[in-house]
């Protein structure tokens, strides 16, 4: 780092308790790698992302997860022998039905 914009000075802040866990969790749910990193933006009033999370997506990705899993299964019983493979097809075509219904809504 050049020693031009190394940082020189120091701040201390006493908080309660609360108030520390208060923007402790805040720096939680940033993109911040940590909290001295969290509060220099905030002191200095630079955007700091934050993490939004989707239910729907989440849910939406646990079940691709899941898809992903079971074609897996699929491929090796494949390899093996054919047997319940046109069964597991027919339930991960059925998934895959409910998904896109679920997302066009």
């Amino acid at each position: 780092m050049n020693s031009e914009k190394q940082a020189k000075r120091f701040v201390s802040v006493r908080l309660t308790e609360e108030e520390f866990k208060e923007v402790y969790r805040q720096c939680e749910n940033s993109t911040c790698r940590s909290l001295t990193e969290y509060v220099k933006k905030v002191l200095t009033k630079k955007p700091v992302t934050v993490k939004v999370r989707n239910q729907s997506q989440d849910e939406l990705l646990q079940t691709m997860i899941g898809l992903k899993n079971r074609l897996d299964q699929l491929a090796a019983q494949a390899e093996g022998s054919g047997v319940s493979v046109l069964l597991e097809i027919r339930e991960i075509k059925s998934l895959t039905a409910k998904i896109a219904e679920k997302w066009l809504q």
